[in-house]
């Protein structure tokens, strides 16, 4: 039985099934709005559900923003296994796609709640977090405004980013290149999915600090994520897309 939900679970980490699965066919014109990943640990180990969602439109200091927010949280059988949720909120300019404001809280049973909220000055490239001001490289994103960038991106194979990422203390690279472009056919239709390579690293190159990536985004307007598979010192983390509004 363990061993029948293993493969069941690593047969349906695939592009097609996910397509198929959510009927991405009939929805090619989605704006993506509201996403719902299923994620796992090692590729088959249920580990809970994430939850992303563009809010929309908002003013922050008289400048308009995107508001994009995730939740992580556990499925209720295995909360005794992963039982930390996540909440973040990322605050992007409109005009230039980088971050204003980044916010994350972190629950785990039986701790206080660690929340902390980061504050760009993107004209003087500092950062602030509780109360400290840091330096940061131009253009500095969040993991959540990052991908955000990229989808907004027109694609093609070869195509390289090299984006700044700070949340903390130190600058990080995100580094991704579009590698492939895959076709799948589905009710005579055929579907266009391109696939990105993607490395995450301390800018001072610290080996020790290192996520490894690989992205399958929908080759529609909005460039929904479906798949999603990431590497660290932890193991495998693989989050699939399961609804899309």
């Amino acid at each position: 039985m363990v061993v029948l939900f293993a493969l069941k679970e690593i047969s349906n980490n695939n592009p097609y099934t996910i397509i198929k699965y959510n009927h991405l066919e009939d929805k090619l014109s989605a704006s993506g709005n509201i996403l719902v990943f299923r994620v796992n640990y090692q590729g088959l180990i249920p580990a809970g559900q994430a939850k992303l969602e563009n809010k929309g439109e908002e003013l922050y200091q008289d400048k308009k923003v995107y508001h994009l927010s995730v939740k992580i949280y556990p499925f209720d059988f295995c909360s005794k296994i992963f039982n930390a949720q996540v909440q973040a909120d990322s605050y992007i300019d409109t005009a230039k796609l980088h971050t204003l404001k980044f916010k994350q809280c972190l629950i785990l049973p039986n701790k206080p709640k660690d929340e902390k909220e980061v504050l760009y000055d993107q004209n003087k490239n500092f950062m602030q977090l509780k109360g400290v001001r840091r330096q940061i490289l131009p253009d500095t994103q969040d993991p959540l405004s990052a991908i955000f960038y990229i989808r907004r991106q027109k694609l093609e194979i070869g195509k390289e980013f090299d984006v700044n990422i700070n949340t903390n203390q130190k600058n990080y690279q995100f580094y991704a290149k579009v590698i492939g472009r895959e076709e799948y056919t589905l009710e005579a239709r055929k579907i266009g999915v391109w696939v990105l390579e993607a490395i995450i690293r301390r800018r001072d190159k610290n080996p020790y600090h290192k996520t490894t990536m690989k992205l399958w985004l929908l080759d529609n307007p909005s460039k929904i994520p479906i798949l999603i598979k990431a590497m660290s010192g932890i193991g495998q983390v693989t989050s699939r897309l399961t609804s899309v509004d």
